[in-house]
């Protein structure tokens, strides 16, 4: 009876338990203006931090977590991105709390240069 009773404890305590994680997720840009292209050095991944219950984070595959920043309307030449929370993909149930870095920066310059 002690063993039941204690499993089901463990059980109730790690789905209802929060807890933080920090993933790092895939940039992926999205909507490049025709005849522009990413020159120079450019981030793959920024950190996210992602706060659920422990069940849920346990279960998380870090390729379900990705920044996707849009790029519509730049222009050539130097342009930094606010990175923000709704720009990070995350299964339900789970919440970003902090992101780094919080901005990132490209340079756009013309595919035939």
């Amino acid at each position: 009876m002690a063993l039941a009773v204690s499993m089901v404890l463990w059980a109730f305590v790690m789905t209802s338990e929060r807890a933080d994680i920090v993933v790092a997720a895939p940039i992926e840009l999205d909507g490049i203006p025709e005849g522009l292209e990413v020159k120079g050095e450019r981030p793959d991944t920024v950190d996210v931090q992602l706060h659920g219950l422990r069940g849920a984070l346990d279960r998380l595959r870090p390729e379900r977590v990705r920044a996707r920043l849009s790029l519509v309307g730049v222009q050539p030449g130097e342009v930094t991105l606010r990175v923000l929370p709704e720009q990070i993909t995350v299964p339900p149930g789970v919440t970003v709390v902090r992101i780094n870095p919080p901005r990132v920066r490209l340079v756009l310059g013309s595919e035939r240069s």
